[in-house]
């Protein structure tokens, strides 16, 4: 089983001094966990009006399509699998006196 990564470490590089900054990427969790509660409702509001409205009307097939996909476990696995291959990122930005380096361990 794939782990998703712990740590992002942000360096940064100028002409006279740079700084490292280390963000644990695990404090992340429990501010995305309150965003989705946060959201559920509208969320549901959204579903429910879609599905009513599917009835009566022709909805767009791209607006069902995107709700239900939003909705879905598939989407949900394929985000943690995402975030789960970020490991071991590298991205070195570097111009002639700065430079920017993120990697995630």
């Amino acid at each position: 089983m794939n782990l998703p990564p712990m740590v992002m470490r942000v360096q940064i590089r100028g002409e006279e001094k740079g700084f490292c900054l280390w963000l644990p990427l695990f404090l992340l969790l429990p501010l995305a966990l309150v965003l989705l509660i946060i959201l559920s409702p509208l969320i549901l509001v959204a579903i429910i009006i879609l599905r009513l409205s599917g009835r009566g009307k022709r909805v767009l097939l791209g607006i069902r399509t995107a709700c239900g996909l939003l909705c879905s476990m598939r989407l949900i696995r394929a985000a943690f699998g995402l975030l789960c291959s970020m490991r071991g990122l590298w991205v070195d930005i570097s111009t002639h006196n700065e430079r920017v380096r993120i990697s995630i361990v």
